[in-house]
């Protein structure tokens, strides 16, 4: 599995709140056993920040995806004045057992 960490800080509130709900209307695609998203979180450092985890079930889901739409996505976001920063690697899951449908919004 693979392991992506996102951090964005934006101008203001408005602008993170918009960008996040656009995140997850956009990419509700890519859950599916055909594309790979495993599980997506999202960690509201301040009004103006968040930070993002992906994680992928392999490096050809996430560059298929990154490909066809992030790399574009955050770009923009760039050019909107937002700072971006991503980092990525081979990824190691452990759950607890207690986790379950009524702690996490199944997809």
């Amino acid at each position: 599995m693979i392991g992506v960490t996102i951090t964005v800080k934006f101008q203001n509130k408005l602008v993170k709140d918009s960008i996040v709900a656009s995140i997850k209307s956009v990419s509700e695609h890519s859950f599916g056993e055909d594309k790979g998203l495993l599980m997506r979180c999202f960690t509201n450092v301040t009004d103006t920040q968040v930070a993002m985890f992906l994680l992928w079930k392999d490096k050809s889901s996430l560059s298929k995806t990154r490909k066809e739409y992030s790399a574009k996505f955050w770009e923009d976001i760039k050019d909107m004045g937002g700072i971006v920063s991503i980092i990525e690697g081979e990824c190691e899951v452990e759950m607890s057992s207690f986790l379950n449908s009524s702690l996490v919004k199944m997809k």
